[in-house]
């Protein structure tokens, strides 16, 4: 009744199913996965908002802190930064790359 041919047409045919179902299972993955990744290009990634929303306050506390003639020039310095990343005239790198900037010149003055 069985065959060798139809015990290996069998299984050929078996395997080119489950190939099918394996490749359209992975297209679709991986066609969520594309557009997961379109919906979140512009998205800020998390750790990096709060880091300059940390810094941005340990600059805060620190600004009063500094000898009047400093203190002046970085508080310029920082409103300027947050009106220009306000504005979206900086990106939040650029933002965090200021507030760098400015937490390493409070910290020569303290």
């Amino acid at each position: 009744m069985f065959t060798v041919n139809n015990i290996i047409i069998t299984f050929f045919a078996a395997g080119m199913v489950g190939v099918t179902m394996i490749t359209v299972y992975l297209s679709m993955q991986s066609n969520k996965v594309q557009n997961i990744m379109k919906q979140n290009k512009n998205v800020v990634p998390l750790l990096l908002h709060k880091s300059t929303q940390h810094k941005f306050n340990a600059i805060h506390t620190k600004l009063p802190n500094v000898p009047s003639i400093h203190q002046e020039k970085l508080s310029l310095t920082l409103e300027e930064l947050v009106y220009n990343f306000r504005n979206e005239t900086i990106c939040i790198r650029k933002y965090n790359q200021g507030l760098d900037y400015v937490m390493m010149k409070l910290n020569e003055h303290c």
